[in-house]
């Protein structure tokens, strides 16, 4: 148990050592500073997540009743950006760590990996919202527009893919639970 935390504290210490030396030595209104300090946020709060292993069972990772159907995340343009995500390749990668065979086992990891997608994108999101308050008030809300656009893009939009297709895959996850109750 001992470890575990050495090892958390750690993560979390060069994860602020990171942030720092990004601030630091890196122009903060610069593309390559936004489009960095996303992927280094995900990063840390990637391995901090395999450290903790959270168990990720709060009320907020059920479908509110507007998210069922998808309207709201069709009409936000999801569909389009999950387009992206697939023929950029991203899909594929994806599909390697988490992959479906039609299996219940392969779909309740599937919903959990998107639970761990999901917190870890709004982690991630509202450290670089903090940063981007900092930029606004220290340089300009215009010196900021970098760290909106890559945080709507890498942290906004995969948090909203995820509240889309979480419904979607709990309804086959019970479709299969019901199959396998009849077949035993």
């Amino acid at each position: 148990m001992l470890i575990k935390w050495v090892k958390i504290l750690l993560v979390v210490g060069l994860a602020l050592v990171t942030t720092v030396l990004m601030l630091r030595y890196m122009d903060v209104t610069s593309a390559a500073f936004s489009f960095g300090f996303n992927f280094a946020q995900m990063f840390w709060v990637s391995v901090l997540e395999t450290q903790l292993k959270p168990a990720l069972d709060s009320p907020y990772f059920n479908a509110f009743p507007f998210e069922k159907d998808g309207k709201l995340y069709r009409r936000l343009g999801v569909e389009w950006y999950r387009a992206i995500l697939t023929k950029s390749g991203w899909e594929k990668l994806r599909q390697k760590s988490t992959p479906i065979r039609k299996s219940l086992r392969d779909f309740e990891a599937y919903e959990r990996a998107s639970r761990v997608a999901e917190a870890g994108h709004l982690v991630a999101g509202a450290v670089v919202l903090i940063v981007t308050g900092y930029v606004i008030v220290a340089y300009s809300a215009k010196a900021a527009l970098w760290l909106v656009v890559f945080n709507v893009f890498l942290n906004l939009y995969p948090v909203l893919l995820q509240r889309y297709i979480r419904p979607r895959l709990l309804r086959t996850i019970e479709k299969l639970r019901k199959s396998h109750l009849v077949a035993s």
